[in-house]
């Protein structure tokens, strides 16, 4: 499972684009499963294709170390899995978008925000996706590229 944060960088702050799930009362980052015969990295760059429309190749994607493990009952297709796989673990990316970047959801949301990274605390999402927010955010802090 991959989940991918679409940031952009405006007036030295962080600004990231959430999305609505429409399935459930959630918001979250770009989120899917690494397909036969890809890696987990090509898999962060398709779903932020097929979730946000991106079609820019040259974006740069950052591996972040926030990892979580998810129960398998949260995915529709678990029926086909092996008995004794319990947990599916996610690896978070993060894909920097300019300010030119157009966003174009997939059916898979109904909405989705611009919102600055302070502004994530009033949005009810799944605790991995904040803590790949808060890595990034302090990721970006520590290399000179936003401020407090």
């Amino acid at each position: 499972q991959v989940l991918v944060l679409p940031y952009k960088i405006i007036n030295r702050e962080l600004y990231l684009i959430i999305l609505k799930r429409n399935d459930m009362d959630v918001w979250q980052w770009i989120a899917g499963g690494v397909e036969e015969n890809e890696t987990i990295r090509d898999a962060a760059l398709r779903e932020a294709k097929e979730e946000i429309g991106i079609q820019d190749e040259n974006f740069v994607l950052i591996e972040l170390d926030s990892k979580c493990s998810i129960p398998k009952f949260y995915f529709k297709d678990m029926e086909a899995w092996p008995k004794d796989l319990y947990v599916i673990t996610e690896h978070a990316f993060a894909i920097k978008l300019d300010a030119k970047s157009e966003i174009a959801i997939s059916d898979e949301h109904c909405a989705h925000e611009l919102i600055n990274y302070k502004e994530l605390v009033n949005f009810k999402t799944w605790d991995s996706n904040r803590t790949a927010a808060w890595e990034l955010y302090c990721r970006l802090l520590n290399k000179g590229f936003i401020s407090r």
